[in-house]
């Protein structure tokens, strides 16, 4: 979950550093630091905080030296502190890590016996000692990496630079995400593409088991160690995003809720296809094998990502009849499940393409023959390389840790999966239409969700009575379930707020406990005839405990919601499948609204990161 940056070339490398880290601050901002590797000698400069109080601990000094590396950390092992920043060293290496050694304790012990002396909590200062020790045994110094790497256990990757310059700088992919770079003047390696300046214009993401050695002279070698042989690296274009900027927007998360209804305009165009005068959705060849081969699929995802699939289970059973299970992705491989190659579709749910616990889960499934479709933000991410296909989100950059974009893309994506599987009788019985009229009111939808952007007087509101709570509960029924969680998360990320999500039928057997006077209770209320009256009910048992009712419901239900509300929100109308699409934004506004009132940093909440690289 940190981000690494590493760079060797005739240029500087602090200023490419310094801004790389500022890219990479969504994986982590606990504290950052570099190390730059000068004629005269390294010099290393660290600091708590987000990259800002770096960049002022540099001020007004001089670097020259054009080899060095960086690091923005999440911690894992010891508190935020200079001590524990990263880069660690020991003698005349330097290292910045991202992941975790988990037989740390044993490898400490055993450096501390040896007479190690460390200076700081971290297992990444673990990986140092132990090749300070193989070179000080006289092993030259790719030798001592490669011979350290075997005893090391976990999920993590690292660079580690020598005093000298004329030493190459070496980086190690062992399950974190690694890519290089290429320009005129050098080469970056790093954890993730945003983290390289505009003028490196070839890529190329490491694989698991590569070690790679770049020299000073921009010349670099990968050696695959699970092969024990040299790999020959074939570069890619780099693809740029724009967007990286908030422009005049305070935050990011502001800024990416206001670009959902271009977004999503762009995802239905490049999906939603005229055939033969007919609307038809259109992925891949391969994702449509995949899909089409499947009698039962199963979602795994984490956070964000897990709600999206829930609705996508809604959606995929009653459209298309296809059975679908749904699995926190850290408790897919743990909890043993039966997987059978011949029926199977695991669909892995992933903003980053990076995340551990997802990632795990299709390495699982590719074991068991399984086939396996990444539904991911990124190309050329992991998930796209090792799934058999990949449906891409679409939904660029994403800065904000609190997942706003993405999720929306992800339930649109998974929507148009069900419209795509379900037959044509199915849906004429159940929705009362055919696909080609469902798909023509799918790309109405931005400009639904334009009209929803337009009622932040409403939304404001709501947030203004939240600002002093300390409990919020959000209920829903039908698809407005999976939405009344992932509406608890968005408020309990930024805002701090305690706050759950549940089933609307589900208040009487507990929640309803938590209920008092003026206990916040969000209503979300779908067009749904045979939901209404039950959400209704659900809203006045809360009432009549002393709730402070929010309601968010359709217009074609205002009266019947907004008569037992102390405040609320008139969506426009649309079918049931588009409402969790358009009740998202609300959602995504009253916890950014309610964050702002509290005066907390919307897009930096505090011990989260948007990647989560580790288990």
């Amino acid at each position: 979950m940190c981000g690494i940056i590493g760079y060797v070339g005739t240029s500087p490398a602090l200023p490419y550093l310094l801004k790389g880290l500022e890219q990479l601050e969504y994986r982590g901002y606990d504290s950052a630091g570099v190390a730059v590797m000068e004629k005269e000698g390294p010099r290393v400069v660290k600091s708590v905080g987000s990259t800002v109080r770096l960049r002022e601990k540099v001020s007004g000094q001089s670097f020259s030296g054009g080899v060095g590396i960086g690091h923005t950390r999440w911690a894992t092992h010891g508190v935020p502190s200079e001590a524990n920043a990263h880069p660690q060293w020991a003698g005349s290496l330097f290292i910045v890590h991202n992941g975790i050694v988990e037989n740390e304790r044993i490898l400490r012990e055993e450096l501390e016996a040896g007479g190690a002396v460390f200076l700081s909590e971290t297992d990444t200062e673990t990986i140092v000692h132990l090749v300070h020790r193989e070179m000080e045994s006289g092993k030259p110094f790719g030798e001592a990496v490669r011979t350290v790497l075997p005893v090391l256990e976990g999920s993590y990757s690292f660079l580690i630079a020598h005093a000298d310059p004329s030493e190459p700088l070496i980086a190690v992919h062992r399950g974190a995400p690694l890519l290089l770079g290429t320009c005129s003047h050098g080469v970056f390696v790093a954890s993730d593409m945003t983290a390289f300046p505009g003028e490196v214009q070839s890529t190329l993401p490491l694989e698991v088991d590569d070690m790679v050695t770049i020299r000073s002279d921009g010349r670099f070698e990968i050696l695959s160690l699970a092969e024990g042989k040299a790999r020959v690296p074939t570069l890619v274009s780099r693809s740029h995003q724009g967007g990286h900027g908030k422009g005049e927007y305070p935050h990011y998360m502001f800024k990416e809720i206001g670009e959902q209804p271009e977004m999503l305009d762009r995802l239905l165009s490049s999906r939603i296809r005229t055939e033969r005068g007919r609307l038809s959705v259109r992925f891949s060849p391969a994702a449509e094998r995949a899909l089409l081969g499947a009698k039962r699929i199963r979602i795994v995802g984490c956070g964000t990502s897990f709600h999206a699939g829930l609705l996508g289970k809604y959606r995929i059973e009653s459209l298309a009849g296809i059975p679908v299970e749904v699995d926190v992705a850290s408790e897919f491989r743990y909890r043993e499940p039966i997987l059978d190659p011949a029926t199977d579709l695991l669909v892995l749910l992933t903003q980053s393409g990076e995340t551990a616990d997802t990632l795990a889960a299709l390495r699982m499934a590719r074991e068991a023959g399984v086939p396996t479709l990444s539904l991911v933000n990124v190309e050329g991410s992991t998930a796209d390389r090792e799934a058999d296909a990949a449906i891409f989100l679409e939904a660029g950059p994403e800065f904000g840790v609190a997942a706003t974009k993405t999720f929306l893309s992800q339930i649109t994506l998974l929507t148009l999966i069900a419209l795509f599987l379900a037959p044509e009788v199915r849906l004429a019985e159940k929705e009362g239409r055919s696909r080609d009229e469902i798909l023509s009111d799918f790309l109405k939808l931005p400009m639904l969700l334009d009209k929803t952007l337009s009622l932040s007087t409403g939304v404001t509101a709501m947030s203004r009575s939240l600002e002093e709570v300390s409990t919020v509960l959000f209920m829903g029924r039908g698809g407005d379930f999976p939405l009344a969680l992932e509406g608890a998360l968005k408020l309990k990320e930024i805002s701090y707020i305690h706050a759950e999500g549940y089933a609307g039928g589900e208040l009487k057997h507990g929640p309803l406990a938590l209920v008092e006077k003026g206990t916040p209770v969000v209503s979300l209320l779908s067009p749904d005839e045979r939901l209404v009256p039950k959400m209704i009910s659900n809203m006045k048992e809360t009432l009549s405990r002393g709730a402070f009712l929010l309601s968010i419901g359709s217009e074609r239900f205002q009266d019947d919601f907004s008569s037992v509300s102390s405040l609320s929100l008139s969506l426009p109308d649309c079918s049931p499948i588009f409402f969790p699409l358009v009740a998202a934004v609300p959602l995504q506004l009253l916890a950014y609204h309610t964050a702002c009132f509290k005066g907390y940093d919307v897009d930096r909440p505090r011990n989260l990161a948007k990647s989560v690289t580790v288990e």
